[in-house]
């Protein structure tokens, strides 16, 4: 049976240290859950936490007046 289709996706990379390469290895033997599907929820729940405007549009400290 097919897959639904999940949107419009992008593919990332990423390079893990071995020792969490093997604990997502194992991660996803004991789950239902593919890889790819794991690391984009992860991924997705960090975005959340990241408030883009503020990110962008932080200001330069301001600059001491020398004397």
């Amino acid at each position: 049976m097919a897959q639904r289709s999940k949107g419009e996706r992008h593919v990332i990379t990423a390079r893990l240290p071995m020792s969490d390469a093997r604990k997502l290895a194992a991660i996803v033997a004991a789950t239902d859950e593919s890889r790819s599907d794991l690391v984009a929820r992860l991924v997705h729940s960090y975005l959340e936490t990241i408030d883009l405007d503020e990110l962008t549009s932080q200001e330069a400290p301001p600059l001491s007046h020398a004397s």
